[in-house]
């Protein structure tokens, strides 16, 4: 599997390279009535909307707020475009999910994580984009758009 590899909150994650679109420069997003907790809000991708979401929230780390040099990390989860707010992309390794290391206990209750990398200096947690949004979330995530293009048109 190929797996694009990021930082965030001192911990190192990755995704699917599959179900990732881009990495651009992080940008303020406008609130999204309506959306869970875990939506910092939408930015418009020339004429495409991309909900913005807390990934340090997800996975239990400190945030701050969005700072200039964070990236957004831009996938695909259950047909929605999603930006990850991350501290920055590392890069793109391959993996077999063969003889995985123990899940951290701060992670192991999480369903989006899929597998784990033993690196050097620690440890990569291997994401499931399809796990990542709570079915809930999406649902009201679904409805939070569907308000907005009512009032757009």
């Amino acid at each position: 599997m190929i797996l694009i590899e990021f930082e965030c909150g001192g911990h190192r994650f990755a995704l699917p390279l599959a179900s990732t679109r881009r990495v651009i420069p992080t940008a303020q997003p406008t609130p999204l009535p309506g959306a869970p907790e875990i939506v910092l809000g939408v930015i418009n991708l020339g004429g495409e909307v991309a909900i913005i979401v807390n990934f340090y929230r997800r996975v239990g780390l400190p945030f701050s707020g969005i700072e200039v040099s964070q990236q957004l990390l831009l996938v695909d989860i259950a047909g929605i475009c999603v930006g990850l707010v991350v501290d920055r992309v590392v890069g793109i390794f391959s993996h077999e999910m063969n003889d995985q290391p123990a899940i951290p206990e701060q992670f192991a209750g999480a369903d989006f994580v899929q597998a784990i990398r033993q690196l050097d200096d620690g440890l990569c947690i291997i994401c499931n984009p399809e796990k990542f949004l709570l079915d809930d979330e999406i649902i009201s995530i679904g409805h939070a758009l569907d308000q907005i293009s009512h009032v757009e048109h």
